[in-house]
């Protein structure tokens, strides 16, 4: 996907109904560069917030005003880290502290537990609970949990599932002290029955396919932009912090996990009348435009698009964009897909 370098502007914010979230892993030069960013980057992209006058949210701030459809600043940024690596402690919230603004700690407590080194301790999390960083539900095992045992029953995965999340629930309550209302699915993998199960909890739920959050997302599954490695660099960061909601009102299949045997996925939309140009529309699968896209025969506004190449097993987006009516800004939608390999095994990490 082609990304613009956006031009300053000295409007003066008005209010939305829309935020970007942000999602990081390591802060470090020494860590995998799939989950990274560099100190150095991370300070960039902190600059250019700063620089262009965005307003740094905490995440329940930002849903609490999304679910009751509040007014949020236009240009509004929350931020999230997954996983409670140690790089978080030394290398992020020293900054963050610096210039006033909240995080969101996604806690997979079973890691901090066992002390691996990777992680921040329950100590460093305490500290920063008291400098007024947030630590929400990452599942306790860190585990693929759309993925059933061999054998295992409906009731057996769920029960499964939600042991696991009620132990991470309890652990950050415990050792934090603030009981969770947030989480974060491991890998960003969900399914409808996931999405039953966080909303039963009383949970919000956040994946990480892209685009901005709104009143019309699914609660279950906020998006969030991944940063990392190559979708780290400054110009796809300012692209994205700009990006507003593309008004869907419908995508099918709900469900992303692919049947066996299907790798070129076929993701049908409906949006908004009048929400939207047709010729200005472009979506990329995989980050390939090597893509069909066709609307609805009966004028209504539907379109269907899929890859003119079938997809390997993995993990893979659909990523529809429209230019906006603001020159340089976008209006962003993605949608997931998870694709097995052919013999129903799970592809691997």
């Amino acid at each position: 996907m082609v990304m613009l370098v956006l031009m300053s502007t000295s409007a003066p914010a008005m209010p939305a109904s829309h935020c970007v979230i942000l999602q990081y892993h390591h802060i470090s030069d020494n860590t995998p560069t799939s989950t990274s960013v560099s100190p150095e980057r991370f300070g960039q992209h902190l600059d250019y917030l700063a620089t262009h006058n965005f307003s740094v949210l905490p995440l329940r701030r930002v849903v609490d005003a999304i679910r009751n459809n509040e007014a949020l600043p236009d240009r509004c940024v929350s931020l999230t880290v997954d996983d409670a690596y140690a790089s978080v402690y030394q290398n992020a919230s020293p900054r963050l502290k610096k210039l006033g603004w909240p995080l969101t700690v996604f806690v997979n407590s079973e890691a901090v537990d066992q002390g691996l080194p990777a992680y921040m301790t329950w100590n460093q999390m305490r500290e920063l609970a008291s400098q007024g960083v947030m630590f929400e539900n990452h599942g306790h095992r860190h585990m693929h949990m759309i993925r059933r045992r061999a054998g295992e029953s409906d009731h057996d995965w769920e029960q499964r599932v939600v042991q696991d999340i009620l132990q991470a629930q309890h652990r950050i309550t415990d050792e934090i002290g603030t009981r969770p209302e947030l989480f974060a699915y491991p890998y960003g993998e969900y399914n409808p029955a996931m999405l039953a199960i966080i909303i039963r909890m009383g949970l919000i739920g956040f994946g990480q396919q892209s685009g901005p959050i709104w009143p019309d997302a699914e609660i279950a599954a906020l998006p969030r932009f991944p940063m990392a490695g190559k979708y780290a660099s400054l110009q796809g960061f300012i692209t994205k912090v700009n990006s507003l909601p593309l008004a869907v009102s419908k995508a099918e299949p709900s469900d992303p996990v692919l049947p066996l045997g299907q790798s070129r996925p076929k993701l049908t939309i409906t949006l908004k009348p009048g929400s939207y140009s047709k010729a200005a529309i472009q979506c990329y699968i995989a980050g390939s435009n090597d893509v069909t896209m066709s609307w609805a025969r009966d004028g209504t506004d539907v379109f269907a698009v899929s890859p003119n190449f079938d997809l390997p097993p993995g993990r893979h987006r659909t990523n529809c964009t429209m230019p906006s009516a603001e020159k340089g800004r976008f209006h962003w939608y993605s949608h997931n897909w998870f694709i097995r390999n052919a013999d129903g095994s799970w592809y691997r990490e």
